[in-house]
């Protein structure tokens, strides 16, 4: 399949007025859909949004080369939203009145929200690229509103499953980053699963840190004065702090293995850690030729085949699946109407797509239970394990964290 170079973008609108009558009037057959990303390309979160926004665009080309979405091609715009809550509300606002179909946000609720909120307000159709708190969805966002992601309570409940199931680890220390709400949720996740036969004092301590901290040095100790010592650290946090304070633990002196979260999959941050080992995640799929589907190896070849090198992070796989659910959706209403859209995609059950089945619900615009590829470092890279798919599925009370 011959597959574009170049992004297909749209103009910005004439005016602000001019773009509202196009929003209003609906749109002819031959018009494109018009998707915005209102996402990171600097700042932390870009490590989280670029790849992505990349895997988004590859579907919108092959899309776009099979003849269109409704018969109609698909054209994008991105804008930079530099990490930043105040500017990303901008330009969310600012696509809103070019007139999207289709507004995608960040890889995360507190940094997805504020864009989200103005495509809402809007009555337009939004989907996070990742956000793991669910949150990001109708009950704190809108009714138009989905994440192309398990919740980060999944995360957890994967993390500790495994560990109990395949690890046989019996004791635990929580280290938990107060930076965003999805590490509360991974870890409410993680305590829910740990808990489930086992009593609260297997968890031997439960600390936190702010992921600009330079250092950890007071929580080091309080964990190396425990006795005993736990069997295993869980820990989720994001770069760059998530790499600092792994660093910190195994300077000093701390083997254990460290469960963590998806937020630290990937190997281009493990010269953060030199010589890193024993450490474990819920990834998406392996980048390093052991993935266990051949599906994976085929999009790896045409990602390489499209932008001329493979991805540098396997979050590439949610803006791919994101476009694919997206599709699918429009597919089955005949329509970009979000109302219809929307009502669309709350059908799906166990939907096929690159990146596991999924499902949603008129209540839940957030997976729970797509399948992970247990992921660890051995010998300087993440290295898969086996796909694992969990158990418990979080209710409401534990998914918005009521009593936590």
């Amino acid at each position: 399949m011959n597959r574009t170079k170049s992004p297909t973008r749209f103009a910005l609108a004439a005016s602000a007025s001019l773009a509202a009558m196009a929003v209003a009037v609906p749109a002819a057959a031959d018009d494109p859909i018009r998707i915005g990303f209102a996402i990171a390309q600097s700042g932390w979160m870009a490590a989280y949004d670029a790849e992505p926004f990349r895997g988004a665009v590859m579907r919108i080309d092959q899309i776009n080369a099979e003849g269109g979405l409704l018969g109609r091609q698909i054209e994008y715009r991105v804008m930079d939203t530099r990490t930043d809550q105040q500017l990303a509300a901008t330009v969310g606002q600012q696509m809103v009145a070019e007139g999207v179909d289709l507004l995608v946000v960040s890889c995360d609720y507190d940094m997805g929200a504020p864009a989200a909120l103005a495509a809402s307000a809007a009555g337009i159709m939004n989907i996070s690229l990742c956000a793991g708190d669910p949150k990001m969805g109708l009950q704190g966002v809108g009714p138009f509103t989905f994440t192309a992601n398990n919740s980060g309570q999944t995360e957890g409940i994967a993390m500790a499953e495994y560990a109990t199931r395949e690890m046989g680890i019996e004791t635990v220390y929580i280290l938990e980053d107060l930076l965003i709400e999805y590490h509360r949720s991974a870890v409410a996740g993680f305590r829910a699963a740990w808990l489930q036969d086992r009593d609260e004092a297997t968890i031997l301590g439960r600390d936190t840190f702010m992921n600009d901290d330079p250092s950890i040095a007071s929580q080091i100790t309080r964990l190396r004065n425990l006795d005993p010592q736990p069997e295993a650290i869980y820990m989720c946090s994001v770069l760059p702090g998530g790499g600092s304070a792994i660093r910190q633990i195994r300077a000093a002196g701390l083997d254990m293995p460290i469960l963590g979260c998806t937020a630290m999959v990937d190997n281009f941050w493990l010269d953060a850690v030199p010589d890193l080992a024993d450490f474990w995640v819920p990834g998406f799929f392996s980048l390093y030729g052991d993935d266990p589907r051949e599906e994976i190896h085929e999009f790896l070849a045409a990602f390489e085949e499209r932008f001329d090198e493979m991805p540098g992070s396997s979050y590439v796989i949610n803006g791919y699946s994101m476009i694919e659910a997206y599709e699918l959706a429009v597919t089955r209403a005949e329509s970009t109407d979000a109302p219809a859209v929307a009502a669309a995609m709350q059908g799906f059950t166990d939907e096929q797509f690159l990146a596991g089945p999924s499902t949603y619900t008129d209540q839940l615009h957030i997976l729970l239970d797509r399948p992970y590829l247990m992921m660890t470092v051995r010998d300087g890279s993440f290295r898969a394990v086996e796909i694992s798919r969990p158990e418990l599925i979080p209710d409401m009370q534990l998914l918005f964290r009521v009593g936590q």
